[in-house]
């Protein structure tokens, strides 16, 4: 059997994941859009009305953050018209001004932010047929994970089953990227201004320049709004579309021996690694591998270093040719099932290819990414491709 966690206190959820849990717990359900039964052949994850009601729920959330960003720039951008004289001869009463009302009306532009995309996220998951409190309390997680998507916080960096995210992190890396992010927004305006400037000089620009704004920043509340809703709508999807995919890749498997199996579990530990995030369709594709070997093996324990991609890529090159074709498969799954096919994650398929003694493909991991985000169904072909 697999060792038994230790037992310890759970460490309390950050206080903006508690209250977007409680808000989307507090909202009506929504009547959900009842899944297809496709043929047996592909695995579904969305019909087509499910797909029209998602884009109608994405454009209108877009649309809204558009408009605050834009409503909140006019705001800031106005006040700094009505005292732009003093500038110059009260710099103090000019920036207290301006200060005041850019603070003021961004405070309620993030939390209008906050919680319409909430609102959207709730729908949405509705649509998409996912259930946020299956087990009522003891369901949280799922609703965590979409309060996450929502409120653009961070994946729990916590290891989970002797998978540790950080394991091949750079902390640096880690450290640059999210001041890089942090400063997006700020970066995007000045150098638009100052581009502006440039082009037609401080004097020809000066009583409009404040309103450059206004599109810059409703445009990049639109793209945020879009990759939130894309990650929320990809969430939705991830834990069945790994139970349908591990369930139809191991069924046209019938027989499995224990090193290939391990090497499974060590394929998708790999691309946690690799990527550096426990995402929640990660979570749930190994779940679901580690459950379906359990079922097979119930005395299977997992190794210590079950995390390390080396050791993955050394299992896979051990074992004999047909069996090298289910770890690629359930790699390819693993590689794309957050929605996104990153260079490390890339790097990681190539290697594993070279070790099963295949050669360099990405047609077919590229083909299910697409189907896989598009909310089409996949056909087993297309997951028999990968190995």
């Amino acid at each position: 059997m697999v060792d038994a966690p230790t037992p310890s206190v759970e460490p309390p959820l950050p206080l903006m994941e508690r209250v977007g849990i409680w808000y989307l717990q507090s909202r009506p359900r929504p009547v959900a859009v009842p899944p297809t039964d496709d043929a047996d052949d592909v695995v579904h994850v969305l019909d087509a009305r499910e797909r029209a009601l998602l884009r109608r729920i994405e454009r209108s959330a877009i649309l809204r953050a558009a408009a605050a960003g834009a409503v909140s720039t006019l705001v800031s951008a106005g006040a700094e018209l009505l005292v732009l004289d003093r500038e110059v001869s009260e710099p103090v009463v000019f920036w207290l001004v301006v200060g005041g009302a850019t603070a003021i009306a961004s405070l309620f532009e993030i939390l209008y932010l906050y919680w319409d995309g909430l609102r959207a996220v709730h729908a949405l998951s509705f649509a998409a047929g996912l259930e946020l409190f299956p087990r009522g309390d003891a369901g949280r997680a799922i609703a965590g994970q979409m309060a996450r998507a929502a409120l653009e916080l961070p994946n729990p960096p916590d290891p989970r089953w002797g998978v540790d995210p950080l394991r091949e992190a750079s902390r640096a890396r880690l450290v640059f990227g999210s001041l890089l992010y942090k400063a997006k927004i700020s970066a995007t305006n000045f150098a638009v201004k100052a581009l502006v400037r440039r082009l037609f000089g401080r004097a020809a620009v000066r009583t409009w320049l404040p309103f450059v704004a206004v599109p810059v920043t409703a445009a990049w509340n639109a793209a945020v709004c879009w990759f939130i809703l894309r990650e929320a709508r990809l969430r939705a999807m991830g834990a069945s579309a790994a139970h349908e995919m591990v369930t139809a890749l191991f069924a046209d498997e019938p027989s499995t021996s224990a090193p290939q199996r391990e090497a499974v579990l060590r394929a998708v530990a790999a691309t946690v690694v690799r990527t550096h995030d426990l995402h929640p369709n990660l979570v749930a594709l190994l779940e679901r591998v580690r459950r379906t070997v359990l079922a097979v093996d119930p005395d299977w324990t997992a190794p210590g270093d079950l995390d390390d991609s080396q050791a993955f890529l050394r299992a896979l090159a051990a074992l004999p040719e047909p069996a090298r074709r289910l770890p690629l498969r359930v790699l390819g799954v693993a590689a794309i099932i957050d929605g996104r096919m990153t260079g490390p994650e890339r790097r990681l398929w190539d290697e594993a290819r070279a070790a099963a003694g295949r050669p360099p493909e990405t047609g077919a991991l590229r083909a299910l990414l697409r189907a896989f985000v598009q909310g089409d169904p996949v056909p087993l072909a297309t997951l028999r491709a990968l190995g």
